[in-house]
């Protein structure tokens, strides 16, 4: 009897657990990835950062050969006084009707023809700066001093700091208890003794296979029901954003029954 009594007291707290406590191992830590390309041809002179490097917004992580384009700023800048010359002695002839309206309206097109030109190769010349759009640590870093690179290139990838969140992908037999606030419960494989704290943010209005390069087709004779799986997305509290890295594998338990009072706090 004291055997069936434990068994049965055991049984009901499995069950209960079970009713109010939603887990999952299918959870990985995902973050915005920020990719850096160039935006010009030509030659890299120096590269300022290393792989893993932590860099703050607007560092200057590389910087192109510019000579090429100091001597072409040279030309138009040439160009261009030149032009304004035109346009002062054609501005002063008008006045007096020695020349027609049509040749000062010409020095005056050539006058912003030729400043658009030399504003052009300004900005060419700081495209040469690569700049950081974020803080975060350099990845895939694929670039080398010398190196010829292409408009368009991928350079670098930064990997924000604290701008992470955890992708839970919950069986469709699970997110029907699921609902948007309710508080997660979230360890690291990579940290197991630390537990985090989480809300659950959105539900996904489709199952992950639907989404794939080849969606299942059901519809067919050779048919196996296999169990779908729904991408459920979890806000970290700031300490787990600090602590976690992209791509870390996860185990995640939706508290059914505790919902956040003020989403505000979960967010801090």
């Amino acid at each position: 009897m004291v055997l069936l009594l434990c068994v049965s007291f055991l049984s009901y707290k499995w069950f209960v657990y079970n009713e109010t406590h939603i887990t999952t191992d299918n959870s990985y830590v995902e973050n915005d990835l920020f990719p850096v390309n160039s935006r010009m041809m030509g030659f890299i002179k120096t590269i300022n950062i290393k792989e893993n490097d932590f860099v703050k917004k607007g560092d200057v992580l590389a910087v192109f050969d510019d000579k090429d384009l100091l001597l072409e700023l040279s030309y138009k800048k040439a160009k261009l006084e030149k032009a304004k010359l035109d346009f002062q002695r054609a501005e002063q002839l008008i006045r007096t009707n020695t020349i027609s309206k049509m040749d000062f309206e010409n020095a005056t097109a050539n006058l912003n023809a030729q400043n658009t030109d030399y504003e052009a190769t300004l900005l060419k010349i700081e495209f040469t700066h690569i700049l950081a759009a974020s803080d975060g640590h350099i990845a895939k870093k694929s670039v080398q001093v010398g190196q010829f690179i292409q408009p368009g290139q991928s350079l670098f990838v930064i990997v924000p700091s604290e701008n992470s969140w955890v992708k839970a992908n919950y069986k469709e037999t699970q997110i029907g208890k699921i609902e948007p606030g309710m508080l997660v419960e979230l360890v690291a494989d990579a940290l197991p003794e630390q537990k985090f704290m989480g809300v659950v943010e959105s539900i996904s209005p489709s199952s992950g296979s639907k989404l794939s390069l080849l969606p299942p087709e059901n519809a067919t004779g050779n048919f196996t029901k296999v169990i779908q799986r729904f991408p459920v997305v979890i806000r970290l509290e700031k300490k787990a954003r600090a602590a976690l890295r992209a791509g870390m594998s996860m185990t995640t338990t939706v508290l059914v029954q505790e919902k956040l009072k003020k989403r505000s706090t979960a967010s801090e």
